[in-house]
């Protein structure tokens, strides 16, 4: 198929360079000129494990190309799916400006066109998004004798494994209207994924305003999982003889809670969580109802990232201390700072007079928020070589089994700060180390 991919983000690009590497040719479309030349050299400006082998594979092929011209994309395409940024405003709601702009330049596009089109938003938006966007879309046409679909197809992707999420899906969410040109769209659909689906039928359809609402309470349910197992830990902070690893692994062995997501961490980050959480939350007191519970997933979470600041810089108890942090990124494996945990945290220490080094795997979109606030080193190792203090702050696989006796001589303090709860207290203390984690009743001598 021909598909034209309006946004060349995160979720465009990924989702574009799959569709090329199963046969479909896809244009990939972006107003900004230095991006689209450094895609077509085969060059990403996203960290995606893998993903820039498979754009230099599909560019290479011709599968895939980039382009600042959506009018040609567009008609030149079957498929259009609208995969730009909808960001949060001040009051958490989204801002679907990006989004609405894209839709009216794609029904101008469309206009002059007499082949069938299927628009497809990837973009994730509040629920009730749909209507406006078929509005400004005929709108934009002025032609009332094309005929074209929309489908609501939100993505269900994690940074870091981006690829693998896509390849082999665990549900494919398809919302369309109920009308016969609505099943055309949605057979063009299932012929799309079929790849993706041939193990077993993972393609799930209800109309637009389901798909909507599948994404929001998917995230919804996962931040919740996080702002609660963090709450429950810093009850197991206060409470003598807890550790919130062992109650983790008692309570999670229920079949009805499970493991996923279910871990103490500084506080969920990224750029789906807070956004999508706020952003349901504003779209429902838009129409009358103030939802209790998920009103405060997010001021909970918000609240937990400045408990772990003040912790931190409590447990110290050092005047100007030398610290060392492993660990940036709001998750591994992803280069995005965006509402990383990081940011309040380490904030909170360089401004108590705390000296910072630090090292990150992929620490340059850090360098744009920190600046010279904190010194960057080339390795783990470096990073703590004379400090008070050691930081778990991003649980890369790189920091899992570090090398304590290698710590202990160049470590100037005896502290860790396990924010993932990734080591074992015991053999942290062993080597005379006074070991932190979260909501864990350590040190132990």
């Amino acid at each position: 198929m021909k598909i034209s991919m309006i946004g060349t983000g995160y979720v465009g690009l990924v989702t574009g360079t799959l569709f090329a590497d199963r046969g479909n040719k896809v244009v990939c479309v972006d107003k900004k000129i230095n991006i689209i030349n450094q895609l077509n050299s085969g060059k990403i400006h996203i960290y995606e494990p893998g993903l820039e082998k498979l754009v230099q594979k599909n560019v290479a092929n011709n599968n895939l190309s980039f382009t600042t011209n959506l009018q040609e994309a567009v008609q030149q395409s079957d498929l259009v799916f609208l995969a730009v940024g909808t960001p949060s405003n001040e009051d958490g709601s989204f801002n679907l400006d990006y989004l609405l702009r894209a839709a009216s330049d794609v029904g101008e596009a469309m206009r002059p066109s007499s082949k069938f089109k299927v628009v497809v938003c990837k973009s994730t938006v509040p629920q009730g998004t749909s209507q406006p966007i078929i509005d400004i879309i005929n709108k934009a046409t002025h032609n009332p004798q094309l005929e074209w679909a929309y489908v609501s197809n939100p993505e269900t992707l994690a940074e870091g494994t981006a690829i693998s999420n896509f390849s082999k899906p665990d549900r494919i969410i398809i919302g369309t209207g109920a009308d016969k040109v609505s099943d055309h769209a949605f057979e063009l659909i299932c012929e799309l994924y079929h790849p993706f689906n041939i193990k077993s039928d993972r393609i799930m359809r209800g109309s637009p305003a389901d798909a909507e609402l599948a994404k929001l309470f998917s995230n919804t349910a996962l931040a919740a999982r996080i702002a609660l197992i963090n709450e429950f830990a810093r009850i197991s902070d206060l409470t003598p003889n807890a550790d919130m690893d062992i109650i983790r692994r008692m309570i999670c062995e229920d079949v009805r809670i499970g493991y996923n997501f279910m871990f103490p961490s500084p506080g969920y980050g990224g750029s789906c969580f807070p956004k999508d959480v706020q952003g349901v939350v504003a779209q429902a007191k838009i129409a009358g109802y103030i939802p209790l519970m998920m009103s405060q997933i997010h001021p909970s979470n918000e609240a937990h990232k400045n408990y772990i600041g003040e912790r931190v810089a409590k447990l110290l108890q050092t005047k100007h201390p030398k610290i060392g942090v492993w660990g940036l990124t709001f998750k591994p494996n992803t280069d995005d700072m965006r509402d990383a945990a990081s940011i309040p945290i380490l904030t909170r220490l360089i401004n108590s007079g705390a000296e910072v080094f630090v090292y990150d795997p992929q620490d340059h979109k850090a360098r744009e928020i920190f600046g010279d606030r904190i010194n960057y080193t080339a390795d783990k190792y470096a990073a703590i070589d004379g400090a008070d203090a050691l930081i778990l702050l991003t649980e890369w696989k790189e920091f899992d089994a570090p090398d304590f006796n290698q710590l202990k001589r160049k470590m100037r303090g005896s502290t860790l700060f396990d924010l993932r709860n990734r080591w074992l207290p015991a053999a942290a203390n062993r080597q005379g180390f006074n070991y932190y984690g979260i909501g864990r009743s350590y040190p132990l001598k």
